[in-house]
């Protein structure tokens, strides 16, 4: 009896592009091949075996344009479709981005997006998100001070996106986002807005009309986030 070839982590599939309409192919990670290992707190992930947030990334090799995977059936209007062609088409080099990646190869389709991002004039929610991902990848490759930068500028992101976007349009919640606020000021240095932040959202879950809508895993982490921030200001007061 012949056994069954071991099947590969990633596996391509075929898309068709919101920008120049032409269909590429790109790269995803089976979900069984994975095993999420741990999270740090401000949700960056840490696998076995392929990490998926390097394929998260999508880059179209045709035309340059560039997105998140969640976002990637999402329509461009006219404006947006003409600000790619004109400001990215016209000096792309065409590249493939499919098939698997490294840390560096996540990198520059991480930025692609962000650079589309920025020439689209995309919310400050979903330009943050990928701030804070560029942030996570030096996270990885134990660069410091380039994360830091990102971190930072994920923080005013979203610190614009809480007080000028409405978050109902958006991929997430107001009470995620108070929570990500007050942990990206803690770990930019910013810790008395990050206690600030974070008693917002304990006092929103104590509020009746929002009974059932905060996960019980987010108020928890929360709280633990305060103490250890109270207790670390405590220890720096003591020496």
């Amino acid at each position: 009896m012949k056994f069954l070839n071991k099947l590969e982590p990633v596996y391509d599939t075929e898309v068709t592009c919101p920008a120049c309409e032409q269909t590429f192919k790109i790269t995803k990670v089976r979900i069984r091949a994975v095993r999420l290992v741990r999270q740090d707190t401000d949700f960056c992930p840490y696998y076995e075996g392929e990490n998926p947030l390097f394929y998260e990334a999508v880059v179209c090799p045709h035309c340059g344009f560039a997105t998140h995977i969640t976002h990637l059936k999402d329509e461009l209007n006219h404006i947006e479709k003409n600000r790619i062609k004109e400001q990215i088409t016209r000096r792309w080099t065409p590249r493939s981005f499919h098939g698997k990646r490294d840390l560096e190869k996540a990198m520059e389709a991480f930025k692609l997006v962000l650079l589309n991002l920025n020439i689209r004039g995309a919310p400050q929610s979903d330009i943050a998100k990928i701030c804070l991902r560029i942030a996570w990848l030096y996270r990885y490759a134990g660069d410091t001070e380039q994360e830091q930068l990102y971190l930072k500028h994920a923080l005013t992101g979203y610190i614009k996106a809480y007080e000028e976007e409405n978050l109902s349009h958006t991929k997430i919640d107001q009470f995620t986002l108070l929570y990500i606020i007050g942990e990206l000021c803690s770990r930019t240095g910013r810790t008395e807005e990050a206690l600030q932040w974070f008693s917002r959202l304990i006092k929103e879950n104590s509020d009746p009309k929002n009974r059932g809508k905060i996960p019980p895993k987010l108020i928890e982490t929360t709280r633990e986030r305060v103490q250890e921030l109270r207790e670390n200001e405590n220890n720096a007061e003591g020496t």
